[in-house]
C-alpha cells in the first residue's frame, strides 16, 4: 500500500465518517494540532529518556499520546463518539497534583528555564495551549467538553512536569524578577 493517495491534491480531506471536508477547515486545522502536539510529546519523551531518564513519567506521556489518538477519533468523528472520559482528566489532575506536591506551590512568575527536558515541556505546553484555542473555536456551538476540558487540564500538566522535570535533576527555578 501507497503511503499517497494523491486525493489531497486539490485541498480536500476526508475524515472518519468518509465527509469530504476542506483542508482549511476549523475541524482539519484542530486535527492538525492535535496531531502536531503528539508528536512534540515524542520529543520530549525521547527527552525525559536522554537527560532525567524517569520511567513514570514515560508511562504517563505515552498515555498521553494515547489519549490524543482518542481526541483525534473524536474530532474527525466531529464528536459523534466520546473516547475521553472524566476519569482521563482525574489522571491529569492527581499527577498534576504529585507534581505540585514534590516541587512547592510557586509564589512567583518564573522564567521557562532549566534542563532540555523542562524547557521542551514548556513548549509542549505553549503547543497545548494553542491547540487549545482552536478547540474552542470549534466546540463553541457544541455541547460537547471532555475532550476540551482533557486539552484545557493538559496544558496545566505540562507547565507542572517542566517543574518536576527541573526539580528531579537539581536545576532550580528561576524567579522573574521586575527590571526597570
Amino acid at each position: 500500500m501507497k503511503i499517497y493517495t494523491k486525493a489531497g491534491d486539490k485541498g480536500y480531506t476526508s475524515n472518519v465518517k468518509g465527509e469530504k471536508l476542506w483542508k482549511g477547515s476549523l475541524w482539519i486545522e484542530l486535527q492538525g494540532h492535535v496531531d502536531e502536539l503528539n508528536a512534540h510529546i515524542g520529543h520530549l519523551r525521547s527527552l525525559n529518556q536522554r537527560v532525567t531518564k524517569q520511567k513514570d513519567i514515560d508511562d504517563i506521556l505515552e498515555w498521553i499520546q494515547y489519549c490524543l489518538f482518542r481526541i483525534g477519533s473524536d474530532v474527525s468523528l466531529q464528536f459523534q463518539a466520546s473516547y475521553i472520559t472524566d476519569t482521563m482528566i482525574e489522571r491529569l489532575e492527581k499527577a498534576i497534583d504529585s507534581y505540585t506536591e514534590k516541587t512547592g506551590e510557586l509564589h512567583s512568575f518564573i522564567h521557562f528555564s532549566g534542563n532540555e527536558a523542562a524547557t521542551y515541556a514548556q513548549v509542549t505546553r505553549s503547543v497545548t495551549r494553542r491547540c487549545e484555542r482552536v478547540f474552542a473555536k470549534v466546540i463553541h456551538e457544541l455541547d460537547f467538553t471532555l475532550d476540551y476540558q482533557y486539552v484545557n487540564r493538559l496544558s496545566d500538566y505540562f507547565f507542572q512536569l517542566a517543574r518536576y522535570l527541573n526539580h528531579v535533576n537539581g536545576d532550580s527555578e528561576e524567579a522573574m524578577v521586575v527590571r526597570d
